[in-house]
């Protein structure tokens, strides 16, 4: 029995759409072994203002047999059909998911007066923390997919190691129990428990995208789905991905477009810093937003950046600071490449533009090098690239300008069109939730609003080294949180790192959301009650873009904590640089963690892909 991945993500519109759709990653009832549980989503969405054209991207998630492999997209208009790459999902995350910086400053009441520049001790350094027409032709491959009672087969093609139909019931009212039989009948699982909602497709007159691996694919060569479409209201597959999702499923909407994107039928959440582990590098963020989230009704949304894509992304190597474009096309330049006659002269180009290393490129180089044999692709190549010495024969032939093209068409060429879009909007927001099974009860839909303030990734606190008794001895810590506070911590034994100020009692009554709110394409957040939490739940359940989402009258929230009194001041810093020098204890060791500050270490709070 075929395991089945259903999934969906329409398009944005900034104006509303009677027809949305989203799928979700079923069992099968009565499969046995390993259940395929769905635990992340990374969704990309751009649209273009003149075309009125959009692009999403879905990545997909599977670990099981390249042969139980089956995905259908519902989606409310017959899309153009292609592949993408998780590179440009990966480059996202690391230009726009929450990063948090401990930035160590001056000491209080610290009498020594260190030789050291760099203000080791209490520390100075400061840390980031971190395609195709429809047609008629139903053959692909050697494989006849034929329409049937009540289905019509509109498009059968192959793209990348996907083998796809586009389906449409013949009646909306009657199709229904049609269009399930003919997915089960040509090996597309749908569990009962996904029907009603299968129904709700139908119904809206939606088309359907059925996907396979093609025979001889391998799960590694599963990679993000890409739909380029007119104009339709997007929404994130929640209802129907509840039946085989995990607990805080971790949900990552990445928006495009014309202001800062919103959710609509979902509310909006700002995590408290006071319940940050700042001393522990963030480790807790996301437990903490999972927390934020379940006092919103476990239904709500995250921002953690909106603005213009950033250009660069600072990442750290060799304990050293290294400052990347977020998105190096010149690294996708295959114009050199194609002049290449030999295979020397082909991989020295790939040497030096630092091509990206991934699985599609990969499958690319191994047509034309056939040097891996049954090693991995990627980590052979990537293994190659950085030592490339004595394994490449120089002067064995090549064809650059085919395998130039092939990479076009691979890797380039998508990622290279979707990031000149990404860079060229005026704003992209990255919006992310944790939600459970229990709480998937609304697809959320989004807009975009003109007039929200953006949102920095970077969230900023100051840490200053304490010398109670006035000597050289640093025995307590400084927190200060900006609008907040800033309190003193006692210095254990571990050191700062074991400074555990998300568990102080001060915080005891803290909640994980600072700010629970609505937002909408105009005016200022409102601000949810706590005892309101559940109206506004419900009231917001069918909104969508162009309309308010709150239908009734409510009183906004004032502040849902009040922060414990900031402690007062020790003294000043003797220190000659102007930032701490006190030791930690009476040890004058560096300990290694700081010193990898000091390096400029980076540390950010992401969601990681589940292999």
């Amino acid at each position: 029995m075929r395991r089945l991945l259903l999934l969906c993500l329409a398009t944005v519109l900034l104006v509303p759409s009677a027809a949305f759709a989203c799928g979700g990653c079923f069992v099968p009832a009565g499969l046995t072994g390993t259940p395929v549980l769905q635990n992340a989503e990374r969704i990309l969405f751009a649209h273009d203002a003149v075309t009125k054209k959009s692009w999403v991207w879905v990545e997909i998630r599977y670990a099981g047999p390249p042969g139980d492999f089956s995905w259908v997209l519902p989606l409310p208009k017959a899309p153009t059909v292609a592949v993408g790459d998780s590179w440009l999902f990966d480059r996202l995350d690391l230009a726009t998911s929450a990063r948090f910086q401990l930035d160590f400053d001056s000491s209080e009441n610290c009498s020594y007066t260190s030789t050291q520049s760099s203000g080791v001790g209490c520390g100075s350094s400061s840390s980031t923390a971190g395609a195709e027409d429809l047609a008629t032709n139903n053959t692909k491959g050697g494989v006849s997919v034929a329409g049937g009672d009540g289905v019509t087969v509109l498009k059968h093609a192959q793209v990348g190691s996907f083998d796809y139909v586009l389906v449409q019931a013949t009646s909306k009212t009657e199709g229904a129990a049609k269009m399930v039989k003919w997915l089960q009948d040509n090996n597309y699982a749908v569990p009962a428990a996904a029907k009603p909602i299968m129904d709700d497709h139908v119904a809206r007159g939606d088309v359907f995208v059925a996907v396979h691996l093609v025979a001889g694919a391998s799960v590694q060569e599963i990679r993000p789905i890409t739909l380029e479409m007119d104009d339709s209201e997007a929404c994130v597959p929640l209802r129907l991905t509840s039946i085989a999702a995990v607990d805080d499923m971790d949900v990552v909407v990445t928006l495009a477009g014309e202001g800062r994107a919103i959710p609509k039928n979902h509310m909006h959440v700002v995590v408290n810093p006071a319940r940050i582990d700042w001393f522990g590098q963030a480790a807790n963020y996301q437990q903490v937003l999972a927390a934020a989230i379940d006092e919103a009704a476990g239904r709500a949304f995250a921002t953690e950046y909106a603005g213009k894509l950033p250009a660069s992304v600072t990442t750290v190597a060799n304990m050293n600071q290294v400052t990347t474009p977020t998105f190096d096309l010149t690294a996708l330049s295959t114009a050199t490449l194609a002049n290449a006659k030999t295979r020397g002269a082909a991989w020295q180009q790939i040497v030096l533009q630092k091509f990206p290393i991934t699985r599609a490129g990969a499958e690319v180089f191994e047509k034309y090098f056939q040097l891996a044999g049954t090693a991995d692709l990627v980590t052979f190549y990537q293994d190659l690239q950085a030592n490339p010495a004595g394994i490449i024969d120089p002067l064995f032939d090549i064809d650059g300008a085919a395998m130039a093209a092939d990479l076009e068409a691979a890797f380039c060429k998508p990622v290279r069109d979707m990031a000149l879009r990404l860079g060229s909007a005026p704003k992209v927001t990255r919006l992310v939730m944790r939600i459970s099974p229990s709480e998937m009860q609304k697809d959320p839909v989004f807009a975009f609003s003109a007039t929200l303030p953006d949102v920095s990734n970077v969230s900023n606190a100051i840490a200053h080294g304490i010398c109670r008794k006035g000597d050289y001895t640093q025995d307590a810590e400084r927190l200060t949180l900006a609008d907040l506070g800033s309190w003193v911590f006692d210095m254990p034994s571990a050191g700062y790192t074991g400074i555990k100020s998300a568990a102080d009692p001060r915080f005891s009554g803290a909640p994980a959301a600072i700010r629970v709110e609505l937002l909408d394409e105009t005016g200022e957040p409102f601000l949810v009650k706590p005892e309101d939490v559940g109206k506004v739940d419900a009231a917001i359940a069918g909104a969508h873009a162009g309309t308010p989402s709150l239908n009734i009258k409510l009183d906004a929230a004032g502040a849902r904590w009040t922060p414990p009194q900031t402690d007062a001041l020790f003294g000043t810093s003797a220190s000659s640089s102007g930032k701490s020098s006190c030791q930690q204890g009476r040890t004058p060791a560096v300990p290694t963690g700081l010193l990898l500050l000091i390096a400029g270490g980076i540390f950010a709070v992401r969601r990681r892909r589940t292999e």
